[in-house]
């Protein structure tokens, strides 16, 4: 088995200012700040549609899947690579499919959202030529206040792109945090992630009801999910992130290869 993990950019850990959703990284800070938390509870599994990724995982015994998004991709806030969310679902999917070739592509980059990611598309999508495509998108958008604007527009094209290269997409809505709760278009612009997804046979995995759920229902304080910045993932975050979207990720993948052994 081939099993690698490639890099955002090339570097993990960035220093950008806050005001733009920068990098801050967790390696700062003294392991007395880190707190234990509870274990994770997944959640319930939703409906991804992954068809192109499941036949390659089938018929080619391989996949490439390219992780796109912002800070909370590149995972600002983690301990190392292979704690980000990419990082915990690369390892998940190779003990879940032994015997095959499974890659992730890191393209996250700090501070950017949909406009951003587009502007690069060609280059951190298509010519690596995934067979599906996980896009995180919003919080960037949302912080800044933009309100709706083009964002549908955008997405949509977004979208209708990585469909015409021959890749599945799954969307991975806003992050909760208190950079975003309350903000005026945070609701909007995770309607509409949610509305174009449908509209356009595409999936998303809802990232926020999920973190709120550890705050709201499960009653873990931000403080042991997030940095002192109030914004990015500590290292159980991502790892428990990435185990719920691999809960809802494994079934669509493997729908195919269940078939063919029946």
């Amino acid at each position: 088995m081939s099993f690698r993990f490639l890099s955002a950019a090339g570097a993990f850990v960035r220093v950008a200012s806050l005001a733009v959703i920068g990098a801050v990284s967790l390696a700062a800070l003294p392991a007395a700040a880190q707190q234990a938390t509870p274990a994770c509870v997944t959640g319930p599994v939703v409906g991804l549609k992954t068809p192109r990724a499941a036949q390659a995982l089938a018929t080619k015994r391989a996949l490439t899947i390219v992780a796109i998004g912002s800070s909370s991709t590149v995972g600002v806030g983690a301990s190392s690579g292979a704690r980000t969310y990419p990082g915990v679902l690369q390892a998940l999917l190779r003990d879940r499919f032994p015997g095959t070739e499974i890659t992730i592509i890191n393209r996250g980059v700090n501070a950017e959202d949909v406009p951003e990611n587009l502007a690069r598309f060609e280059r951190d999508v298509r010519d690596l030529k995934p067979d599906l495509v996980l896009w995180q998108v919003g919080t960037n958008y949302v912080i800044r206040s933009f309100g709706v604007g083009n964002f549908g527009d955008l997405l949509r094209k977004g979208i209708g792109d990585i469909h015409a290269w021959g890749a599945d997409v799954v969307l991975i809505d806003l992050q909760y945090s208190p950079w975003v709760n309350g903000k005026p278009n945070a609701d909007a612009i995770n309607s509409l992630i949610a509305s174009t997804a449908r509209a356009n046979n595409a999936s998303v995995f809802p990232r926020y009801a999920l973190m709120r759920n550890w705050a709201e229902v499960q009653k873990i304080p931000t403080s042991q999910t997030l940095i002192f910045d109030g914004l990015h993932l500590n290292d159980w975050a991502y790892d428990c992130f990435a185990r719920s979207l691999a809960a809802s990720l494994i079934p669509a993948l493997g729908a195919k290869t269940r078939a063919a052994s029946q």
